[in-house]
């Protein structure tokens, strides 16, 4: 397969030239400090100034710049000029670009993994970089997916091209994809590190020298979020949790340092609890992680504007996504949440929630379509005919839609039961357009309706369990329905830091315009 022309830049920048021989020198040295600098900001500052029509150097052009001898540093700078074309091309990098950059990943983690059996690997990288390159190895292969299902993205020639690669499965296969997450897992040993954590038992004495190592570790710890994503794309929810069963979600996880990995792990893990029905745990983490960006926006902002990238707006996406996956949530299982959140969710999507709680179906469909993941299917391959990228999440909205079947007349019998503190059984069946042969069965959706508000969503990760906070409980005497209301009054502290916070934000306003 033939390279993209544009690649072969033999008139290169005297500025770009420095930075590659420097940039390769300060990894020789280990540097990481400065290595996230140029990593960070120097890339897409030079990206911008000259590189906005034309494509970085090929891996020809920098082997004769910084010399071939360094092999890795060649295989880190490949890393980023492939995704650099995925970034620029609207529709997508062609076939040649996703087979090399598969390829290019094979050789990075083959380096990682296979090349130093009896000792680890010499490098070190800023955890940033570390994090992406799990994030966009998982993107690329679900990019790759949905590629191969929509002929409409590819020439003829590329189709022909796909079937030879299909018929190897040699780039992008789910197999050795999943391989290289597990492998690193188990290099990392980062499990039994992450267990002994909890336990509080010194990591370091249950591992060898490749768990000690810095690189594996974190290496280790972000596949864990990358085997998360992958198993929600795939489907297995189920799987996803326990991938990530040992991480601890609390302020001293490694995710935290950064925000994108936070705001991943926090909506892979909170929409996988949605789909097998735990809403409120489901609620608790999307709250999280909506506060988490609500509180770090400016500082986003800025980075995002310092590294001239589009990381920002991949957290801005996830944002108006959790929106809608806690609309559902919401409305299946009413909870009292941080009152600045509740306030932007009536906000964007009140209305929606209306109708979700009068049991418009269609409202959940398209609530759930907004808010979901791109699905994909590793199989699927579409040579001619109609673009199937689709189906994977038409499949898995279906299915989603089929589970709250059981749960979409909730929210109508809890409006209902808000109105009243005692109700005629039979009264309340005729509200629900019960009839009278079947109001045994009724009953059983009562008692059905208080299993539901009682136990979904108390289980978490730390497997601790938390006070769900209805403000709806009641019991059923004979014929009467008894309704006590246990609304919980306001958290006052968090009035008073809500209106703080406004009036601070007022302040900076009158300053800046002063």
């Amino acid at each position: 397969m033939d390279s993209y022309e544009g690649t072969e830049n033999i008139d290169v920048p005297e500025d770009v030239i420095q930075y590659l021989n420097y940039f390769k020198r300060m990894i020789e040295e280990q540097n990481v400090q400065e290595i996230q600098d140029l990593y960070e900001h120097g890339f897409p500052e030079l990206s911008e100034r000259y590189f906005t029509e034309r494509m970085w150097p090929s891996e020809s052009v920098v082997e004769q710049i910084v010399g071939a001898e360094n092999r890795l540093f060649i295989v880190l700078y490949k890393e980023l000029y492939y995704r650099d074309v995925y970034t620029r091309m609207g529709r997508g990098p062609t076939l040649a670009f996703r087979y090399e950059s598969y390829m290019n990943y094979q050789e990075l983690f083959s380096e990682i993994l296979t090349q130093h059996n009896s000792a680890p690997i010499n490098l070190k990288l800023p955890e940033v970089w570390l994090w992406e390159i799990i994030n966009e190895f998982v993107y690329q292969f679900q990019a790759f997916c949905l590629y191969k299902a929509n002929p409409g993205k590819r020439t003829p020639e590329e189709s022909e091209d796909l079937v030879e690669i299909e018929s190897n499965q040699n780039a992008w296969n789910i197999y050795p994809v999943l391989n290289i997450l597990y492998s690193l897992l188990d290099k990392s040993q980062i499990n039994i590190q992450l267990q002994a954590i909890r336990e509080g038992r010194d990591a370091d004495s249950i591992a060898d020298e490749f768990g000690r190592s810095d690189l594996y570790f974190r290496l280790g710890y972000f596949s864990l979020i990358g085997l998360l994503r992958t198993h929600v794309l795939l489907g297995d929810y189920h799987q996803a949790l326990q991938t990530v069963e040992f991480l601890e979600m609390d302020p001293k996880g490694l995710y935290n340092s950064v925000p994108s990995c936070l705001v991943t792990l926090h909506y892979f893990v909170g929409f996988s609890h949605m789909m097998m029905r735990n809403y409120g745990e489901a609620t608790k983490i999307f709250v999280n992680c909506l506060l988490y960006i609500q509180r770090t926006q400016n500082f986003q902002q800025q980075q995002a504007t310092q590294r001239k990238s589009g990381k920002y707006d991949v957290i801005g996406k996830t944002n108006d996504q959790l929106f809608f996956l806690l609309a559902i949530c919401l409305t299946l299982q009413p909870q009292r949440i941080d009152e600045s959140i509740m306030s932007l969710l009536l906000e964007k999507h009140g209305d929606r929630m209306s109708r979700m709680a009068n049991g418009d179906s269609d409202e959940f469909r398209n609530s759930f379509q907004q808010g979901c993941p791109k699905f994909l299917s590793p199989t699927t391959v579409v040579f001619d005919g109609g673009n199937q990228s689709k189906e994977p999440l038409i499949r898995q909205c279906n299915a989603f839609l089929e589970g709250i079947d059981s749960q979409i007349w909730l929210p109508i019998l809890r409006g209902y039961l808000k109105l009243y503190t005692t109700l005629p059984l039979k009264k309340l069946a005729s509200f629900m357009d019960v009839k009278e042969q079947e109001h045994d069965t009724f009953i059983a959706k009562l008692l059905s309706f208080k299993m539901i508000v009682n136990e979904l969503g108390k289980a978490t990760i730390g497997g601790q369990e938390e006070d769900a906070s209805m403000d709806l409980d009641f019991y059923v005497d004979k014929d009467m329905i008894i309704v006590a209301d246990t609304k919980v009054a306001r958290r006052v502290g968090e009035y008073f830091i809500k209106h703080i916070t406004k009036l601070q934000d007022v302040m900076r306003k009158i300053k800046a315009l002063a």
